[in-house]
């Protein structure tokens, strides 16, 4: 006959592998690093998008300064008008006097002007949230609501 501890030693020495307990300590641990991890991304993402739109207003504003270069007035639009992310979808003056202006960020923001002939406000509004960026052509610029940051 065996001996009792020498089963007992065989036994436990076979054993591999991970318990309940351990499986759902780790799985806790994931799921508060996902906690923290996720909405940083978020807002990192929405901060990113924000700075991309604010390039954007800039170089529409070298645009319009280019055209009152030559003609001494900028080009007249009504409030709210909006200026298409992709060139080939302007019409009428838009495609005149913004041919080569693509904004990197079209796809998340609409870009809106308002225009006399001797001042402006371009305005970038994001698609999903609440982030406005304005650019005037006293060079003032304005960030409100949700862009990650207050001033640019």
């Amino acid at each position: 006959m065996q001996d009792s501890s020498a089963i007992r030693s065989t036994t436990t020495k076979g054993s591999r592998g991970f318990n309940l307990i351990e499986l759902m300590v780790v799985l806790a641990i994931i799921t508060i690093l996902a906690a923290i991890a996720v909405p940083s991304y978020s807002s990192y993402i929405t901060q990113s998008r924000a700075k991309g739109a604010s390039s954007d207003l800039v170089a529409l504003a070298l645009v319009y300064e280019a055209d009152f270069q030559t003609a001494l007035a900028y080009p007249i639009y009504a409030a709210g008008t909006v200026i298409p992310a992709v060139p080939s979808n302007r019409t009428g003056t838009q495609a005149t006097y913004f041919p080569s202006w693509s904004p990197a960020e079209g796809s998340y923001y609409t870009y809106t002007l308002n225009s006399s002939a001797s001042a402006y406000t371009l305005t970038a509004t994001a698609n999903t949230g609440t982030c406005v960026l304005t650019l005037s052509n006293l060079g003032t610029r304005t960030a409100a609501g949700n862009c990650g940051f207050t001033s640019w």
